[in-house]
């Protein structure tokens, strides 16, 4: 298309115009960053047309390698500004292959060409001149028709449409012929980048990036590194053994523990800009709600700084400051808090009320001092789901906040600017991908994902080096598989029924005849396997690309329910066993799952996070209006034998402090009973009813070890289940029968890694 000429696209109460790259609405200029605009180009050029994401990539991005979470990016910026907050009014997803525009297009020039599109069909473009007595013309190229040409692989579901057009010249024919070879062009192109991402090099594809473990031991975490590489902090909670710090000197077995063990656990690490100190946030008996210290980085007296300070934090460039995130109970908010290392002059940069904005990740100082990058979830938002989480920046000196990813993320871990501050580097959690690194170019703000391994990058742990060439990080490593055991707990009767390497971690259930369902990991995807008891005939119930957990069974074994974000978010299904009859029982925004089906089979209780607070609800097996339980956080619940009570975790209000099992009748309500045994957790699984409704039955964790507690109804204390002295248990439920207690059971091995040459 000659781009001398100027040409518009207009569509409802659009106009693009291509010459100024401009998007008008009403004849007001709608704000569109470049690359979105590119892609509005592209997609109302091929109006009707399925395009695929490769191609949409290799046009965009013609020059440079990019993730597909670039692509999902634009277009969600792109549909924000064309007003799609519900359906697909203009931009169509075609599942798993890309997009295509579905509103109707005017074309016009200042030549005065007017062209409509209106249909198209596989095999053919009909044009007609404006006159009525001019016949339609074919148009099609020598090598077949020009459809065929644009696009080899057609969609089998698509009409069979007809395209309409008014004083098409030859110069208009000829562009569209070029946009038939570019599609095909650009295809093979974005297959090429794509397959060279996975090769080990770096994301600018042109050094070999190296990880090297630096720890051994599998109970450490929160590293970072000095600014000249030469030293490495990490530190271990004391449920895990002992609770200390340590500093390592890089390329030696040369360890030093700082702190005498003690009932620790830690948050975030950093050096200061010369490398003489390490600071890091700490939680104890003395401060439940953590507080910053320093000490010498080879030991020393540690030196208490600021207290009430959340787990992650940021120094700037001079050493001089120290922002972080500080949680207001009473008021119910959440502030970016900026102060002076003594504590003086605390200032907040924003304060956000918790029902609408809760904060993730750590503030993250640029080296200018100029931004402090965050993340963010916007409760409720009607364009994602609640829990979702953005990247954005405040400006220091005003104040003023800007996005700078249109991508939600599912979590977002520790953050680090790089030291010329061109680029963000960052852990975050994508839908069915684990933990990963990602970098944020900057100012461009294109996001790329650093690493692509089996891996799983923990949120505490990340620093880079004052010369850009190494970053630390922390790597998580588990390993999960089905056990069954006697309902007395004793190890010694314990047999493995699978062998897979995340088998029952992420949902576990009973069904009658003798048979197991189970959550199972293969790649990125999680699904349902069942299986007999024995854990023979093992088969998937589902096999796609959505996520699947939480599951829970109808006693009469007819239905599964369970956790999947098939619908967007996290809601509730229904599933029979056969694996027919898929029904979806919640929707809207709020994050919902941890389900479990009451004896009778009608109901089904679950806890659901909205506006920043988990609460219990129930909803009907066979669908309907959910019923809200309690309005005081609480989450995890379970029938009792009886369906007249729920057990419930009412979780720590801090790290040091302890959390509850609850009990409440199955109409919702205040407790009628609670017991303070939990110790603090990031996530609570359901305390499990015996199966004669006396007893309580939990995980609690002693010296990285996790075992199941019986807490009798009666009170008294609480007194160890299971007698095994290794490993932990992620999952469990009692048989159908109530004979056995079958487990998803293995290890969590937490290391320090260094990375070179990451950018």
């Amino acid at each position: 298309m000659n781009r001398q000429t100027k040409h518009f696209f207009e569509f409802g109460p659009f106009r693009v115009d291509a010459s100024n790259r401009l998007l008008l609405r009403d004849g007001e200029v709608v704000p569109l960053p470049p690359k979105a605009f590119d892609i509005l180009l592209v997609l109302v050029e091929g109006s009707g047309q399925v395009l695929e994401k490769e191609d949409l990539m290799a046009r965009v991005w013609a020059d440079s390698f990019v993730e597909e979470a670039n692509l999902s990016n634009q277009i969600f910026t792109l549909r924000k500004a064309l007003g799609e907050t519900n359906g697909d009014k203009y931009i169509k997803t075609i599942p798993r292959r890309g997009y295509r525009f579905v509103a109707n297009v005017t074309e016009t020039s200042d030549e005065g060409a007017h062209i409509v599109v209106a249909e198209r069909s596989r095999s053919r473009i009909v044009i007609e001149e404006e006159t009525d007595t001019n016949p339609a013309q074919e148009l099609t190229s020598s090598g077949g028709p020009l459809w065929h040409i644009a696009h080899a692989e057609a969609e089998s579901a698509m009409p069979s449409p007809r395209l309409v057009a008014t004083r098409l010249n030859k110069r208009t024919r000829r562009a569209i012929l070029v946009v038939a070879s570019m599609v095909l062009v650009g295809g093979a192109t974005a297959l090429t980048l794509y397959e060279s991402s996975r090769s080990g090099k770096n994301i600018d594809g042109k050094r070999t990036m190296t990880i090297t473990r630096v720890t051994n031991s599998g109970k450490v975490g929160s590293s970072s590194i000095s600014p000249d590489g030469r030293f490495i902090a990490y530190a271990e909670n004391y449920t895990s053994g002992n609770g200390t710090l340590y500093v390592k000197q890089v390329g030696t077995n040369n360890e030093i523990q700082l702190l005498d063990p003690d009932q620790r656990f830690f948050g975030g690490t950093a050096f200061s800009p010369d490398g003489g100190l390490i600071y890091y946030v700490c939680y104890d008996r003395n401060d439940p709600q953590g507080a910053l210290y320093r000490i010498p980085v080879l030991g020393g007296p540690a030196t208490r700084l600021i207290g009430d300070f959340d787990s992650m934090f940021s120094l700037s460039s001079d050493g001089q400051e120290v922002a972080f995130y500080r949680k207001d109970s009473t008021h119910k908010e959440e502030s970016i808090v900026v102060a002076a290392l003594d504590g003086s002059n605390e200032r907040a940069l924003l304060t956000r009320n918790q029902s609408d904005t809760i904060l993730v990740g750590m503030p993250a100082w640029s080296p200018q001092a100029s931004l402090i990058a965050f993340g963010a979830s916007e409760a409720g938002e009607a364009d994602a789901p609640a829990g979702g989480a953005f990247l954005f920046a405040a400006d220091v000196g005003s104040g003023g906040i800007k996005q700078l990813s249109a991508e939600r993320f599912v979590d977002i871990g520790k953050m680090y600017w790089k030291p010329d501050g061109q680029g963000l580097v960052f852990v975050a959690l994508r839908p069915r991908v684990g933990n990963q690194l990602y970098y944020l170019s900057y100012p461009a703000c294109e996001v790329r994902r650093i690493t692509n391994d089996l891996l799983t990058y923990g949120n505490y742990g990340l620093c880079i080096t004052s010369d850009s060439t190494t970053l630390t990080a922390d790597v998580w490593e588990s390993s999960a598989q089905v056990w069954t055991i006697g309902a007395d707990g004793d190890a010694g009767g314990a047999t493995q029924l699978t062998l897979g390497n995340d088998d029952g971690a992420h949902g576990i259930a009973s069904l009658p005849g003798g048979r197991i369902a189970y959550v199972a990991r293969t790649n990125d995807e999680y699904d349902i396997w069942i299986a007999k008891e024995d854990g023979t005939g093992a088969r998937p119930l589902t096999a796609d690309s959505f996520s699947e957990r939480d599951i829970s069974a109808t006693p009469d074994g007819r239905y599964l329910v369970f956790t999947s974000d098939r619908a967007g978010g996290s809601h509730l299904f229904r599933i029979e066993t056969d694996g027919s009859g898929l029904k979806q029982l919640t929707f809207g925004d709020a994050h919902d799952r941890a389900p479990d089906c009451s004896p009778d089979g009608n109901w089904v209780a679950y806890a659901s996070r909205s506006d920043g607070k988990t609460t219990l609800w129930k909803v009907s097996v066979a669908g309907g209006a959910a019923v809200k339980l309690t309005d005081y956080e609480s989450m995890s619940p379970a029938f009792s034998p009886d369906g007249k009570l729920i057990s419930c975790i009412l979780p720590a209000g801090a790290k040091m402090k302890q959390g509850s099992i609850a009990v409440v009748t199955a109409e919702g309500g205040a407790p009628v009973s609670s017991f303070e045994v939990l110790p603090f957790a990031f996530y609570y699984r359901s305390a499990r009813w015996t199966p004669d409704g006396q007893a309580l039955v939990f995980p609690r964790t002693e010296n990285h070890v996790i075992n199941l507690w019986q807490q009798p109804l009666k009170n008294g204390p609480p007194r160890r289940l299971t007698t095994f002295n290794v490993d932990e248990i992620f999952n469990f439920t009692y048989t159908h029968d109530g004979k056995h207690i079958i487990l998803s059971r293995g290890r969590v091995v937490i290391n320090v890694v260094l990375i070179k040459n990451f950018v």
